[in-house]
């Protein structure tokens, strides 16, 4: 079993792209669990929370190469994950 944050927010921006690649939302937290990279890096709209960026690549549950963009940011109850998008 996958375990999910319990803090994250996921941007409407991911359920366009997940629907895109014909993946669910399992492929995402697949992704990250089994992460083979992290990278700092610039997405094509300004940060929505002030954090930072980065493109998490790993497999996901059909062991298809995946990248995930998420923001880190912290806020009132001290940190949070958003996703922003699927590639």
């Amino acid at each position: 079993m996958i375990s999910v944050p319990r803090r994250y927010i996921i941007d409407g921006h991911v359920y366009t792209r997940l629907a895109q690649r014909r993946m669910t939302d399992r492929s995402i937290w697949f992704t990250i669990k089994n992460a083979t990279i992290c990278a700092a890096y610039v997405p094509d709209r300004p940060c929505l929370t002030d954090g930072t960026s980065w493109r998490i690549t790993g497999p996901d549950e059909d062991d298809e190469p995946t990248s995930v963009g998420v923001e880190t940011f912290v806020d009132h109850l001290g940190e949070r994950l958003l996703i922003i998008t699927v590639f």
